[in-house]
């Protein structure tokens, strides 16, 4: 499901699962300066400590992934 969220909205989680929103700026072809301050907002959005923790997140996440998989294949080596 796709919406715009430029719109009022409203969303509830009413499961007992966690809801994962991804979120996708799609950079709408507008005038100057329109599309600077766009593109402005968008960088402070990316500079913020909540983007910034994810990041960090997400890379610490990629490297415990990557050691798990050397770990499984020379565990796999082992028991040939």
């Amino acid at each position: 499901m796709m919406f715009d969220d430029t719109y009022l909205h409203e969303a509830w989680n009413e499961k007992d699962q966690i809801r994962v929103v991804l979120f996708l700026d799609i950079v709408r072809p507008l005038r100057f300066p329109l599309s600077w301050l766009n593109q402005a907002f968008i960088q402070l959005i990316a500079w913020s400590p909540y983007i910034r923790e994810a990041q960090a997140n997400q890379k610490n996440w990629e490297q415990r992934l990557a050691q798990a998989i050397a770990q499984a294949e020379a565990d796999a080596v082992v028991k040939v």
